[in-house]
């Protein structure tokens, strides 16, 4: 199911209506005077554990069981009970992209707009967040980081910390907060190995290290170990000290050096404080089997109206685990959105 973010409670808005409980009208009010309740504020008669205190729904229908109405339910027919969450001062129903569709039965949590949740090929991923939206694919990973990682997730090997990431604010979004600058990595893996990758984040950098050569915040994919190196993929911004140079890489790493790599040329100005999205993407090529074959990959990176992209191949499996890196940086990862770009099993 999905997981997700910030959106008030309920839809708390004022309501017409012809006032119950005797009221004669003489005012058009549902005010004590004439006969109204001050605790129907919704004027539907229910005064006593109204399911949906700011909306009329005198029948308190509550298909999903979730202890909300409804007509002020942002997921009627799944249940999404409202939770405590960073930045709100009561429970709400979390609602990542604000689309006042609930991550629970939001086909693309992350991303907000009408089409969002057509879904040509039933697999219960939203068009416009599937890599295959014609073939369904195996069920995705949604995670809206509203709390700290959880035992899913933990450091690479010297990889830094886990205590190294922090749930926090970024403007009035929540997410997880790389805290350390230094001039190495700190990455965070999830535990669960995907045998192809398409991995989204909206990524801030908010800091970075003067000394060093090179700063990026990353998707991490493929992630594996090679003997005695460890392995993976990149998708990013990356920001290069000569020349005070931004540029997106896809990227194949090996202890923190570079592989092979392509830059995508960024002429939208600095990453730095930006809003990035980033789609990360790893194929497998010359075989259908896990654990066989080579990595196509690439990494597609937008910031408002920019775009760019770079590209380039493996000779690795693309088979390993996803994640998020920050090196010699500051970043926010807003959420992380993972699916496998191959048949449905």
């Amino acid at each position: 199911m999905w997981r997700g973010v910030l959106i008030p409670l309920l839809l708390l808005a004022a309501c017409s209506f012809k006032a119950p409980n005797g009221d004669d009208g003489d005012d058009g009010g549902d005010d004590t005077s004439d006969g109204g309740d001050p605790n129907d504020t919704d004027g539907d008669g229910v005064t006593d554990g109204d399911n949906c205190p700011g909306m009329a729904n005198s029948d308190q229908k509550d298909t999903d069981s979730d202890g909300l109405g409804d007509v002020c339910d942002n997921c009627p027919m799944v249940a999404n009970p409202p939770k405590m969450t960073m930045g709100a001062a009561a429970p709400i129903q979390r609602d990542h992209d604000g689309d006042n569709i609930g991550d629970e039965c939001d086909l693309c949590p992350h991303l907000k707009g009408g089409t969002s949740d057509l879904d040509g090929d039933g697999d219960k991923i939203g068009d416009a967040c599937d890599p295959e939206s014609t073939m369904p694919n195996p069920a995705p990973y949604w995670n809206g980081f509203y709390e700290a990682p959880d035992s899913n997730w933990y450091a690479a090997t010297a990889g830094g910390a886990i205590t190294d990431w922090e749930v926090a604010m970024q403007g009035d979004k929540l997410g997880w907060r790389q805290t350390v600058l230094d001039d190495a990595r700190h990455q965070l893996l999830f535990k669960t190995e995907q045998q192809e990758h398409y991995v989204q984040s909206s990524i801030v950098i908010t800091e970075i290290l003067g000394s060093a050569d090179v700063a990026s915040a990353t998707v991490t994919y493929g992630y594996g170990i090679s003997g005695s190196t460890a392995v993976w993929f990149s998708c990013g911004p990356r920001h290069i000290k000569q020349g005070n140079m931004d540029v997106i890489v896809s990227a194949v790493q090996n202890n923190d050096v570079d592989e092979k790599l392509d830059t995508g040329a960024w002429s939208a100005g600095s990453f730095l404080g930006a809003v990035v999205d980033v789609t990360g993407r790893g194929d497998r090529v010359g075989s259908t089997q896990p654990k066989q074959g080579t990595s196509a990959l690439a990494c597609d990176v937008s910031s408002g109206a920019a775009t760019g992209r770079a590209t380039t191949t493996s000779l690795y499996i693309p088979d390993g685990l996803t994640g998020l890196r920050a090196y010699a940086t500051r970043a926010w990862f807003d959420y992380i959105f993972i699916v496998e770009p191959r048949p449905r099993p």
